[in-house]
């Protein structure tokens, strides 16, 4: 139709990442979102099981100390998705948290019940270096997609070394005690899933401890939504 032809000429589909050239108007060839193909992941935290064993079995690490949470929901592994976190929490590429975000969003599509999302918080001073907080820009855009609340229920008690970072400690004793309940925090909470929202979940010690604070603060459940599952693991896409 000649009137698509006049869209694309006025508005050309361009990756949101590096602003090639994108058939889908989204992302390039080189940056497109590939999933991976039928990965056997963990049930409750998505890490990448070993061959053979079956999609949703739980792995020996949860097995062994149960996290707090019920599941990790992420969008694709970190290795697809690191030129676009990398841009997102350190090239001051807020305006990609908008399209991810939504992208989130669709991943959670289908989740029943009553539920709201709460950003993992940056301490202030990280904030303030940064500019954003981008967890949190990620779950406004997740919360506008899915028609979510969108609850700022923790803060960040004191500020920690980037997990896995020289200068860090082991992961769990890293975020012992970084999280506490924000004083208007429990009004939203009360009833729902909490679904926490970050970028990246490598660990997810970091996740572990803002869950035990939403689960002491009286929160119906609590979840993990990201946008990349790192290290040993690949994605639940679901």
């Amino acid at each position: 139709m000649w009137w698509a032809e006049l869209i694309d000429a006025l508005f050309p589909r361009l990756c949101r990442l590096c602003r090639a050239p994108a058939a889908d108007g989204f992302a390039c060839e080189e940056h497109r979102w590939v999933r991976e193909e039928n990965p056997a992941r963990c049930g409750r935290c998505a890490a990448l099981l070993g061959r053979g064993l079956p999609d949703g079995m739980t792995c020996a690490s949860c097995l062994r100390r149960p996290p707090p949470f019920s599941r990790v929901v992420a969008c694709l592994d970190y290795e697809t998705l690191r030129p676009w976190v990398i841009a997102l929490k350190h090239r001051g590429r807020r305006d990609l948290a908008s399209p991810l975000g939504a992208r989130l969003g669709r991943a959670l599509q289908g989740e029943s019940g009553p539920a709201c999302l709460v950003p993992i918080p940056l301490h202030p001073l990280r904030h303030l270096e940064r500019g954003y907080d981008q967890a949190a820009l990620l779950a406004e855009a997740a919360g506008r997609e899915l028609g979510w609340p969108v609850v700022r229920a923790l803060e960040r008690t004191r500020s920690t070394p980037p997990q896995g970072s020289p200068g860090a400690v082991s992961r769990r004793a890293n975020v012992h005690g970084a999280f506490a309940l924000d004083s208007s925090g429990r009004r939203g909470l009360a009833g729902r899933t909490a679904w926490i929202v970050d970028d990246v979940v490598t660990s997810g010690a970091t996740a572990a401890e803002a869950a035990r604070v939403l689960r002491r603060a009286g929160a119906g459940g609590v979840a993990v939504a990201c946008l990349a599952r790192a290290g040993m693991a690949l994605s639940s896409v679901r």
